[in-house]
């Protein structure tokens, strides 16, 4: 039986899964993103080693392959990916030089948002918005029953203005990003209390721990800051949120609420669901694009 492989490269971590033709998850993989690697070398070695250990037991037809930040989807080109440190890498050509295997390319919400169109929490759904919460965030927008890029630039909503005073990855203060992902959540806990805990040990502690409450409540309140623009400028039917953020579940859905239908006014009131594949839905969404690769040739 043929498959492919779907490689999702974080700021923390790179995910690869086997999938069949049915997008059946056969097996998964992962290891840390390398740190400071602005050529890409390193990052491409560790995707080149997970695909090994599916290639010496199965037949690989393609590689579904997806990033963040600004990119050129045509050109297999990073031009900026702020928690990977890349500029203008050709990732892409990287890549095919060293598996030598077909590549589809995608930028990684646009992937996740693609599962959960055809298959998922945004299937039917001609306007809406995905956004996962890891350790970065952007969105992809669907427009008309399309997902928008605009050349790759569109959905940075981590760059949002939130008025906070912490420094982004971007090079501003301030941004959603900053404030509300998944890294920054941990991080600002850990300053304040000199814990280290994971953002979903973090959440269990809101309500008991007021360090773990005040830090979320700054998160949830950057979130649903952003969400009243994004519902404001482009009226979603659905808001679809997913990543590692998205698996605090109900905690996450309500907070939001809570928050944001309060500031509605005119706009559409949209509703705001956890994505049907979860953190996953990246996976799926590259073995999808690897499916289309193949079956076009």
């Amino acid at each position: 039986m043929s498959h492919v492989i779907a490689v999702d490269v974080g700021g923390t971590g790179i995910k690869c899964a086997l999938l069949d033709s049915e997008l059946r998850v056969v097996e998964t993989a992962q290891s840390p993103t390398p740190k400071g690697d602005m050529e890409g070398h390193a990052t491409v070695s560790v995707i080149d080693q997970l695909y090994r250990e599916f290639a010496n037991k199965y037949q690989i037809l393609a590689l579904g392959l997806a990033v963040p930040g600004t990119l050129d989807e045509p050109g297999g080109v990073a031009r900026w990916a702020g928690n990977l440190q890349w500029s203008n890498l050709k990732i892409v050509e990287l890549v095919k030089s060293k598996l030598n295997i077909p590549v589809a390319f995608r930028h990684d919400v646009r992937a996740g948002a693609y599962a959960e169109q055809k298959l998922g929490a945004l299937r039917g759904i001609e306007n809406g918005i995905f956004i996962p919460i890891g350790t970065g965030i952007a969105s992809a927008i669907i427009l008309d029953g399309e997902i928008r890029a605009a050349d790759g630039y569109a959905g940075e909503v981590g760059h949002i203005y939130v008025g906070s005073s912490r420094s982004c990855v971007c090079g501003r203060t301030g941004c959603l990003e900053a404030t509300s992902s998944t890294l920054a959540i941990s991080t600002e806990y850990s300053r304040r209390s000199g814990k280290n805990l994971s953002t979903l040990e973090i959440t269990k502690l809101i309500g008991e721990d007021q360090i773990a409450t005040d830090v979320w409540n700054e998160a949830i309140e950057g979130l649903a800051n952003s969400l009243l623009n994004l519902t404001t400028v482009l009226a979603p039917e659905v808001i679809v949120l997913g990543g590692g953020l998205a698996e605090s579940g109900e905690r996450l859905i309500s907070s939001i609420k809570d928050r944001l239908y309060p500031n509605l006014t005119f706009q559409r009131k949209p509703e705001i669901q956890l994505a049907y594949f979860g953190s996953r839905s990246g996976t799926i969404g590259c073995g999808l694009i690897a499916w289309e690769l193949v079956n076009a040739k």
